[in-house]
């Protein structure tokens, strides 16, 4: 066989693989959207996004919002919420702001210091100042769509979310604001305003995900050793798993 390959088969072969290329290349392309169709798919959840948070401010509807992992939704969602290596199945942060890039949300609250030139800081020191808000902010584009009245297993509004972040996360960024908000504008809404001198956390590659795996380990040594102690109060030894 080795010796029938000729050069007339080598330039076929090659013309085949350039032509496969291209036609996923042009695939590719195909599925990008150009800068007027994302404006408008923006706009589509922009408005659909104040459908949301347009209640809970004029009304004082619970702000809390579920925040849905794509990946394990399209793989069949019944309501649980373990953890996979796909991430968790959704989370439950409060919808706080919409902003031109995207959402914000408030994902829970840090203890806040200051220093010995009296700026805030999140390291320890022995002047506590008052707690803040992580607020994480997610982008338009990882965005599939939102539903504002829920599912059958929870009312709260529901933002379809790839978590495209290192570590299954939903956030490209996370800044800091205090965690007690002020009146602010005609309906004296909540606002809470942000300490820039805090920072900016992005998401790091190596970071991100060695936190992602040792919660993995951590959350599976935790349901062995709940499956264990069912079968101890039982007075039977637990099943080997196959």
């Amino acid at each position: 066989m080795a010796g029938s390959f000729s050069w007339v088969d080598l330039v076929a072969l090659v013309v085949s693989t350039a032509s496969l290329g291209i036609t996923i290349a042009i695939f590719f392309l195909g599925r990008r959207l150009s800068f007027r169709q994302q404006r408008e798919r923006i706009r589509e959840l922009e408005a659909k996004a104040w459908e949301v948070l347009g209640p809970i401010r004029n009304e004082g509807l619970n702000s809390k919002i579920v925040v849905m992992n794509v990946a394990r939704y399209k793989r069949g969602y019944d309501g649980s919420n373990k953890m996979t290596w796909r991430g968790y199945a959704y989370t439950g942060p409060e919808l706080i702001e919409i902003v031109h890039g995207g959402v914000e949300v408030v994902i829970k609250g840090v203890s806040s210091y200051y220093d010995a030139q009296g700026r805030r800081t999140l390291a320890k020191t022995e002047n506590p100042a008052p707690t803040v808000i992580e607020s994480g902010h997610i982008p338009w584009a990882w965005i599939e769509d939102i539903a504002r009245d829920g599912d059958e297993f929870d009312g709260a509004p529901i933002f379809f979310v790839r978590h495209r972040a290192p570590g299954r996360q939903p956030y490209d960024f996370i800044t800091y604001r205090e965690g007690l908000p002020v009146p602010f504008g005609l309906n004296n809404r909540d606002y809470y305003s942000p300490i820039p001198e805090l920072g900016t956390w992005r998401p790091r590659f190596i970071r991100d995900w060695f936190r992602f795996v040792k919660l993995m380990w951590q959350n599976r040594k935790m349901e062995e050793n709940v499956r264990r102690a069912c079968y101890s109060r039982l007075g039977q030894p637990p099943p080997n798993r196959q």
